[in-house]
């Protein structure tokens, strides 16, 4: 009769340490919706066509090439992500061709 007291006290201090451990946690996970992380990809790839073609602003040649190399790889990239569609893929494209 002893010991059932004994672990019963124990099962509920160690449930007790639990609860109070899990209301501490402070980790928050942040959910991000598809129209964020789509965006979030968008702007990433236009810094880093900015980026890219930003030394080659006087000569428009070498701009017009590298930007359509960097466009097929975006394509290429954006065709596999899942968050995007073949119709927003075309729009993305689209958007990034006329910076």
């Amino acid at each position: 009769m002893d010991s059932e007291i004994i672990y019963s006290a124990v099962g509920i201090v160690i449930f007790i340490i639990i609860v109070i451990m899990t209301m501490r946690s402070n980790v928050v996970e942040i959910v991000q919706s598809k129209e964020e992380k789509r965006a979030d990809i968008v702007n990433g790839y236009k810094k880093e066509l900015q980026d890219a073609l930003e030394p080659l602003k006087n000569d428009t040649d070498s701009r017009l090439a590298k930007k359509s190399e960097m466009l097929q790889r975006f394509n290429g990239e954006l065709s596999l992500n899942i968050f995007f569609d073949k119709d927003e893929l075309r729009e993305i494209i689209l958007e990034l061709s006329q910076e």
